[in-house]
């Protein structure tokens, strides 16, 4: 009894060290599903640049970018030259320096007036470029909601099998110091008490280990809400399911309609649709317009030059010019070894697989709705099996406590019953978190996880 006290009294210690930091922590945060996923959306990476992503497109999305508007431009130059003539072999050329100074402003308009309904066709590539955005964002809220529902429910999951090995531990340790209690008296032998001792510390391992477990789940749903690893928030939302029943046929018709995935696979189509006819647009002739008009002030002056014969020195001389331009340009393009037709053909080519891409999402949406149908329905019925099991075994286990105490039993059967407990409690518990699961994909695949969550 001198080393089995000791021993005892270390491990309670031991154990309690190690569990009180986590519920200390726990209890800094207390927070539901909702909020967690409310947290998540608002900070997640991944939904932060595809939503600035969504802004570029967005931006990209009017008239000017397509094409429909005139490009106008203002230039201004100015000039200085020195022109000095040494000796010139004219001698009618002035001798001497000749300053000019000029300042010429200018405004120019350029406008594709027809290329081919370009305009129209690029106003339509940027409507599916941004709902192409859209749909990206929407990809990634769902992949981010279903994410933390999963790691929610599985840090839950986690405290629950805690508390599970938690009781299981309570009832070793009521049993170890009940056979500890006989031995002191003189009426239990050594190997029972070993017994009793082995089931204890095995028992106490399992909650220690477990306790890692859990606050593992928790940094999981911290990293996915952007939070402190240090914090181990307190979930309230418990691990519980009502069944609910649901028909392939509707939901393969929500999923062809509203699944994310598909849209934008098919948007992807529509783009590679455009492309076709942006690429055909080099058939067509185009018509140009240029209008413009520079205005050039000139001053020259002579006055350190010399002008031979009858010429008088004019001193500083200034002009003043002015020009106008209206322009129309029809050019057509007759041979360009073939690059129009090969472009034209490549986005057909492209189209093609964009369309194939498409047939095969939908064939891999409906393999995997399928599959998950199928699993949401097994699990249904092993959630039913292990709900009646656990009502069986709780009572066996209640019988056999009484049992055990009026020595009906022995410790080793009490013992066998107790860890059929344990099981069948954890298999409860896993088979609810496979039902969350296969729902949380269900409504997933369907479109409609973002409805069932309310956001």
């Amino acid at each position: 009894m001198t080393v089995v006290k000791p021993l005892l009294l270390n491990l309670l210690i031991f154990c309690l060290l190690l569990g009180l930091p986590n519920l200390v922590r726990a209890q800094e945060m207390e927070l539901t599903l909702s909020e967690a996923i409310t947290r998540g959306l608002n900070n997640n990476f991944e939904i932060v640049i595809e939503q600035a992503n969504l802004a570029i497109a967005e931006n990209n999305n009017n008239m000017g970018e397509a094409g429909a508007f005139p490009t106008i431009s203002f230039s201004l130059g100015q000039r200085n030259s020195i022109f000095d003539a040494i000796q010139p072999s004219n001698p009618f050329q002035p001798r001497g320096q000749i300053i000019s100074n000029s300042l010429s402003p200018a405004v120019n308009l350029n406008w594709v007036l027809f290329q081919g309904f370009q305009v129209s066709i690029n106003k339509e590539r940027l409507d599916l470029l941004q709902q192409q955005s859209a749909g990206n964002v929407d990809l990634v809220i769902e992949n981010t909601v279903q994410a933390i529902i999963l790691a929610y429910y599985t840090a839950q999951l986690e405290k629950e099998r805690l508390e599970v090995l938690e009781r299981i531990l309570e009832l070793s340790r009521d049993r170890f110091q009940y056979v500890e209690f006989k031995n002191e008296l003189g009426s239990a032998v050594t190997f029972e008490l070993l017994q009793e001792k082995t089931a204890y510390l095995t028992d106490s391992s399992n909650v220690v280990t477990q306790q890692i477990n859990y606050k593992n789940a928790l940094r999981n749903l911290n990293l996915l809400l952007v939070l402190d690893m240090n914090t181990f928030p307190e979930l309230t939302d418990s691990l519980s399911f009502e069944p609910e029943q649901y028909d392939y046929d509707v939901l393969y018709n929500k999923m062809v309609s509203q699944n994310t995935t598909l849209k934008n696979a098919m948007l992807n189509q529509y783009i590679q649709r455009n492309n076709v006819n942006f690429q055909q647009t080099a058939l067509y002739p185009s018509l140009d317009l240029a209008i413009g008009g520079n205005y050039t002030y000139g001053r020259q002056d002579n006055s350190n030059a010399e002008f031979g014969g009858n010429f008088r020195n004019p001193g500083a001389v200034t002009t003043q010019t002015a020009n106008y331009l209206a322009n129309f340009t029809l050019s057509y393009t007759l041979f360009n070894g073939g690059r129009i037709r090969r472009a034209i053909e490549n986005a057909r080519y492209l189209e093609q697989i964009s369309n194939i891409q498409t047939d095969q999402t939908t064939q891999s949406l409906e393999m995997e709705l399928a599959t998950a149908f199928d699993l949401y329905e097994s699990r249904q019925k092993l959630y039913a099996i292990t709900s009646s099991n656990l009502e069986s075994a709780e009572l066996n286990l209640t019988l056999a406590e009484e049992r055990y105490k009026n020595g009906t039993i022995n410790s080793f059967d009490y013992r066998l019953i107790q860890v059929d407990f344990l099981n069948i409690a954890l298999n409860k518990l896993q088979a609810v978190y496979g039902l969350l699961e296969s729902k949380t994909e269900l409504m997933r695949l369907s479109g409609g996880i973002l409805q069932e969550v309310s956001l």
